[in-house]
């Protein structure tokens, strides 16, 4: 099914321009992995190099941050969201 993946606007270069973009998975595990496979430029953004995620990255299903969230095969459903969120600090 095509599940909505919305980019913070500091990388929605990595996308090709849109913030929003439809990505086709069917469990968690597999939406995670098309993201990264049809956003290549996104994933040293989002992921280090061992493939977890960056400590100023957060990622939500709908409303439900991942860390929550179990990972191995969570089903996805019609209207499910994937929000990447992207930290900003400063002073």
């Amino acid at each position: 099914m095509r599940i909505q993946v919305t980019v913070p606007s500091m990388l929605q270069h990595a996308t090709g321009g849109p913030r929003h973009v439809w990505v086709e998975a069917d469990t968690l595990p597999g939406l995670i992995e098309a993201v990264q496979k049809q956003f290549p430029l996104l994933t040293p953004l989002v992921w280090d190099e061992q493939m977890l995620l960056r400590k100023h990255i957060m990622i939500f299903l709908n409303d439900q941050s991942l860390a929550w969230v179990p990972a191995d095969q969570t089903a996805l459903k019609e209207g499910d969201q994937l929000n990447i969120v992207q930290a900003v600090s400063g002073g």
